[in-house]
């Protein structure tokens, strides 16, 4: 059985979830999610941060902290190294982790959305 995109996020054990610097190139991934859920600001139990390069996610980092809920999990998607639509070859799972371990972020987990986009979770402390 094929895992949902809100399935992978772990959507089920959240009451919200906050989406960031989204447009419609991510339409196809959140039309997956439960609409009911969806918060247009935090503190959310879930937060999915989308970042196309490093500055981007750099700069938007501390917006995507700020909207987590206290135990929430913060998902950053980023274009996987072998799509089309990468742009910045300086985003990817190293960079972002190494990035948000010096804001208190642990990396926890990673996943696929699609072919090309990825996320890794992240977690406080």
């Amino acid at each position: 059985m094929t895992k949902t995109i809100a399935d992978k996020l772990h959507l089920k054990n959240a009451t919200s979830f906050a989406v960031l610097n989204a447009d419609a190139r991510h339409a196809h991934l959140l039309d997956q999610l439960p609409a009911a859920k969806r918060v247009a600001a935090g503190p959310a139990d879930l937060v999915l941060l989308f970042a196309d390069t490093f500055a981007q996610f750099e700069a938007q980092l501390p917006a995507a902290k700020a909207a987590l809920a206290p135990g929430g999990a913060l998902w950053v998607a980023y274009v996987k190294g072998t799509s089309k639509l990468r742009t910045d070859a300086g985003l990817h799972r190293d960079t972002l982790r190494a990035h948000a371990e010096t804001a208190g972020l642990t990396s926890v987990a990673m996943i696929a959305l699609d072919d090309d986009w990825s996320a890794l979770r992240f977690k406080a402390g």
